[in-house]
């Protein structure tokens, strides 16, 4: 059973029920950023006596050139739905017991609410392997739920070109030969 929640409520209920626990990075390029959660949601699991992993809500634009990969970035921010996301912020500001950790607090956010504030691995594809094996070396990550801006394209490209470049993946590389 996976669950989601940032708040310390939210994590004493994952690691008391669940074996999984998912969790925004937030931020660009910022592979480390979610460390604390994870370490947070393993002092809880440790109370229980269960295992509890996290899996970090990540967005992966890869291009061949990290200057191409910044172009598709820049693109998605220009044409975000201002509306949409002021839209979004006013829910959290409703929120009538509100704390800086909640998940609605985190997910509107103005750093980056263009994607409602996952960690955003921008880069070639050698540097989104790299950000990624830094990820996968984080105490407690299960792994890492990914998404794409152009989903069934960047899926291929993360099997082919970036999945073979992670030192964490080489056993799985090993396999498919």
């Amino acid at each position: 059973m996976i669950c989601a929640g940032s708040s310390t409520e939210g994590m004493r209920f994952t690691a008391k029920h669940t074996v999984y626990s998912f969790c925004l990075g937030k931020g660009i390029n910022a592979p480390t950023v979610f460390a604390n959660v994870a370490a947070r949601i393993q002092e809880f699991a440790a109370r229980t006596g269960r295992r509890s992993e996290t899996f970090v809500i990540s967005m992966v634009i890869a291009a061949e050139t990290d200057v191409e990969a910044w172009t598709r970035w820049e693109h998605i921010e220009s044409g975000a739905d201002q509306a949409a996301i002021e839209w979004m912020q006013g829910q959290a500001a409703a929120d009538a017991r509100p704390t800086s950790d909640t998940n609605v607090r985190q997910l509107a956010d103005a750093t980056s609410a263009v994607n409602i504030n996952m960690s955003t691995f921008i880069g070639s594809y050698a540097s989104v392997a790299r950000m990624l094996d830094e990820v996968a070396a984080v105490p407690g990550t299960g792994g890492v739920l990914l998404t794409f801006d152009d989903f069934v394209k960047d899926v291929k490209d993360f099997g082919t070109r970036i999945q073979p470049l992670m030192r964490c993946r080489q056993h799985m590389t090993k396999e498919a030969a």
